[in-house]
């Protein structure tokens, strides 16, 4: 099979290797298709193995090779797929401790503690409870008492809604060149919320929304949180729509995983400040 790029349309073949199977934010159909403008991801079936590359500031990288069954033949199948990339000179990233610890007598693994997934508990971010949080509730507390708010599910009725709030959101910081790659991604998402099975919340001040947040089932144990957005001018908005989030969407489920910092500084302090349960792991292979 040729390379093709990934569409809405590549979504039934693409599930078939990842949908429930992985704990990591990188591994599925939605987390593929949101990059796939801004980083042109391309895929391609071989021997029940998905391949799937893209090209990251000029640099062509590899997601890890994944297996439609996992059999006796596993080793044998991945060890092949793996040394076929780097053999070609090809980087491998976001290998998740899954497939690290299949391959680890056969490949030498590198550590990039900049993709390590957050993944929380989802009690502890519904309740808060405990004083390492009490910045968090004092600013929820905040908000509470500034403002008349209201909690909606995304659906067809407010997509237009959450659309309209996201190209604002985007025109006041697309100077950001990683703002815009993002944007790309969170418009093919909301353009495709009912076919991709997404969840998602929305709060409205004044009958208008301030913020969103807008996720999956990623498996059995875990909901994965793909964007969250929200005005900064509103006092504690983004400790609110964070907490609603949880409230209305991940109860049912043991753990909320909430991607990576991408080695932003701001962005890790912050995810820090949740206090993860278990900080993913991923690995890469290559130069």
């Amino acid at each position: 099979m040729e390379w093709e790029r990934v569409t809405i349309a590549s979504k039934s073949i693409i599930d078939k290797y990842c949908k429930g199977r992985y704990n990591s934010s990188d591994l599925n159909f939605t987390n593929f298709i949101v990059w796939s403008i801004s980083e042109r991801i391309e895929y391609r079936e071989e021997n029940e193995i998905l391949y799937v590359r893209g090209d990251l500031d000029g640099k062509e990288y590899y997601f890890p090779p994944l297996p439609k069954e996992k059999n006796e033949n596993i080793v044998e199948k991945l060890s092949l797929a793996f040394k076929n990339i780097l053999d070609n000179k090809g980087r491998i990233l976001f290998i998740p401790e899954e497939i690290k610890n299949i391959l680890e007598d056969k490949f030498i693994f590198s550590e990039n503690r900049d993709y390590f997934d957050y993944i929380y508990l989802s009690e502890s971010l519904e309740t808060l409870k405990g004083r390492k949080y009490a910045k968090k509730k004092n600013k929820i507390s905040q908000f509470k008492k500034l403002y008349e708010y209201e909690v909606e599910n995304i659906s067809r009725e407010n997509l237009k809604d959450v659309k309209e709030f996201q190209r604002k959101w985007f025109e006041m910081r697309k100077d950001d060149p990683m703002i815009r790659k993002e944007n790309k991604g969170v418009e093919l998402l909301l353009e495709n919320f009912e076919l991709l099975e997404l969840l998602g919340v929305v709060i409205k001040v004044d009958n208008k929304i301030i913020g969103y947040s807008l996720g999956e089932i990623l498996n059995k144990n875990m909901i994965l949180v793909h964007t969250e957005k929200a005005l900064p001018e509103y006092r504690g908005s983004y400790q609110m729509i964070n907490k609603i989030f949880v409230c209305y969407k991940g109860k049912d489920k043991k753990y909320i995983n909430r991607e990576d910092d991408s080695g932003i500084e701001g962005l890790r302090e912050a995810k820090m400040s949740y206090f993860p349960e278990i900080l993913y792991k991923k690995y890469e292979l290559g130069n």
